[in-house]
């Protein structure tokens, strides 16, 4: 290596620690994520108290926009139907929101040394945990139901072993963080000119996303892999569809779902799709039907769960082998199930302008970063997977979900990075 400083930084001792980390917490203890971005946080602003010099900035567009969501998510708790006017969810998102600002300001300022460190502890730590994953589903989850067993204070036989059935749900939370990891990841090795380990990293990311019965992380690869492949070889023209297509995604999220036909019957007509979407379909429907009753300023943050307290389960029909069978859903169980609709049924469309502006910061980033197309096709293609998850999966303001957001938008703008210092790596 070239240029290498003699000293190391404490953002980049704390990176790196994170880094090597981050795949195995998500795999067998995902809210421990939170724990890690904690660590990043305090030392980011023991350095800026510190620092009197040259402290670190953040471009003012996302900064902007991540302090203004921020605001409207805690000013809609006085507006909240919930009467449980809980002080700490409005407190725990302005940490998540501005602990990832601080993030970013602190990374902007890492030497060429410290990129590398950082970069190459990333690089490791997702392969560790790629191989874990691997051996995972490889062998029946054997890792994750000897964590099962002894977490469960059970006696480690052979016959507990055979008798308990996970179906890999254990690492479902896992195998979604390492297919946001993915990408960031790839962007290091291209960087590095590890094509073959790139390769050997995607192939067998997408083996253990198909074998780890997580249907969010199975479409947000492939979603990825088509959004790569368009911003690669027509990289004139993507931001603008890009652009266009998140305006209509988020801010018609909730008119398109009532524009669908009826979820609880469209099973008839619809055989070929999972067995996972048709609750989500009847979840996102009831929940849209929601939104117009407060399309403005929402029902307040989290309260998804409160209205759906006092509702009936709802009946739908599914297809299964050829049959029509009847299933059932609550109407919102905790949460959507879709970040797009909640934010709409919570912050109405005040929120969901403002979530798009900072999306669109993010992509206009992406968009202004000195990396070659390629780069920028593998961070747009994070993007993508992300907001993909978002529509698909976690609540929104679940803690850990909403740090493993910051922490992947950091090692992706980290990644970019590394093509200014690529002589020296």
């Amino acid at each position: 290596m070239k240029h290498i400083q003699t000293s190391i930084s404490g953002i980049s001792l704390a990176f790196s620690f994170v880094g090597l980390l981050i795949p195995v917490v998500a795999l067998y203890a995902t809210k421990g994520i939170t724990i890690l971005f904690g660590i990043i946080v305090l030392v980011c602003l023991f350095v800026l108290i510190t620092k009197k010099k040259d402290r670190p900035t953040c471009p003012r567009a996302l900064s902007l926009s991540v302090l203004a969501l921020t605001f409207w998510s805690v000013a809609s708790l006085f507006w909240s139907i919930s009467t449980d006017f809980n002080k700490t969810i409005g407190l725990s998102i302005t940490i998540c929101m501005l602990g990832g600002i601080l993030i970013i300001m602190s990374l902007k300022t890492l030497s060429t040394n410290d990129r590398i460190i950082v970069c190459q502890s990333t690089v490791w730590g997702f392969f560790f945990g790629l191989s874990l994953a691997f051996i995972d589903v490889s062998t029946d989850f054997f890792i994750s139901k000897i964590l099962h067993i002894v977490l469960h204070d059970k006696v480690l036989t052979i016959a507990n072993l055979n008798d308990t059935d996970i179906r890999g749900f254990v690492i479902n939370n896992g195998v979604c963080l390492l297919s946001l990891l993915l990408w960031p990841t790839l962007i290091i090795l291209h960087t590095q000119k590890r094509y073959l380990l790139s390769c050997i990293g995607f192939i067998t990311s997408a083996y253990i996303i198909s074998r780890g019965y997580s249907f969010a992380a199975t479409v947000a690869v492939g979603v990825g892999s088509v959004s790569f492949l368009i911003a690669y070889f027509y990289p004139r023209v993507v931001n603008k569809i890009a652009t266009i297509g998140l305006t209509l995604l988020i801010l018609g999220a909730p008119f398109i779902m009532k524009a669908l036909p009826d979820a609880r019957t469209i099973g008839k007509d619809l055989p070929e799709l999972s067995y996972s979407v048709y609750p989500r379909l009847v979840i996102w429907q009831y929940a849209s039907n929601l939104v117009m009753n407060k399309p403005l300023i929402g029902h307040g943050i989290r309260t998804s769960r409160n209205l759906s307290k006092t509702e009936n389960k709802i009946t739908f029909l599914y297809r299964d082998n050829g049959k029509i069978h009847t299933g059932n859903t609550e109407a919102i169980p905790l949460h959507p199930h879709n970040g797009l609709i909640q934010i709409w049924l919570e912050l109405g469309a005040g929120g969901a302008i403002l979530g798009l502006i900072l999306v669109l910061c993010v992509l206009w980033s992406i968009n202004k970063s000195q990396a070659p197309q390629i780069g920028k096709a593998l961070a747009f293609a994070s993007l993508a997977s992300a907001i993909c998850l978002i529509s698909v999966s976690y609540g929104l303001w679940q803690s850990w979900w909403l740090v493993s957001l910051w922490l992947q938008g950091s090692i992706v703008m980290l990644s970019l990075f590394t093509y200014r210092d690529a002589n020296s790596l």
